[in-house]
This record gives structure tokens, sequence and C-alpha cells, in this order.
């Protein structure tokens, strides 16, 4: 698949709203700006669940949960289609050491 054209189709069908393939969906974690990524590691760390926010285009991500196994007679599993989210900035609290 050529990235650009395969870049051009998944942006209008999330646009559209439209469900991705799991090849699509693998593309898209491949193929765009990764600029968050939580991961929570279970069972030991043998499983990792990995939630991914990905710029697809100016002012336009999408949050991609999955689940990668280091096994590899276990295929990578996605929970849900692609979900639209936006950019916030919260105020967050931050401690450190105190000075006398």
């Amino acid at each position: 698949m050529d990235i650009y054209n395969g870049k051009v189709r998944i942006v209008e069908k999330l646009i559209n709203e439209e469900d991705l393939t799991r090849s699509e969906i693998i593309f898209l974690l491949e193929n765009f700006k990764e600029v968050s990524k939580q991961e929570i590691h279970e069972n030991y760390t043998y499983h990792t669940i990995t939630v991914s926010i990905l710029e697809v285009g100016e002012d336009l991500y999408y949050e991609v949960a999955w689940r990668f196994s280091r096994w590899k007679h276990i295929p990578h599993e996605f929970y849900s289609q692609p979900i639209r989210v936006k950019k916030t900035q919260d105020k967050i609290d931050v401690y450190i050491p105190y000075d006398d």
C-alpha cells in the first residue's frame, strides 16, 4: 500500500466515522505521529495494554487502545475502533522537595 494514499484513505474513513479493519489500525499505528502513549503491564509483564494518541491531521487526534503480547503466538488485540479525542491542557499540582 502506498503510504501517502493509505494515510489519505485512513483519514477519510476516520472523518466519516467508518470502521477500520485490523490491518488499517496497524497501518494507523505505524504511519502516523504518536503524541502520547500510556502503557499498563498485566500478567507479570507478559502483556501490555497500550493507549496511543495519534495525530492524523492538524488538530485531529485519535486514541487507539490495544494489547501487546510478548508471545508470538498471541496476536495483538484491538479493544475498539479509534476514538476521536481533543488536546487540552490541564493544570496539575507538582510537588518538589522542601528546602528550609
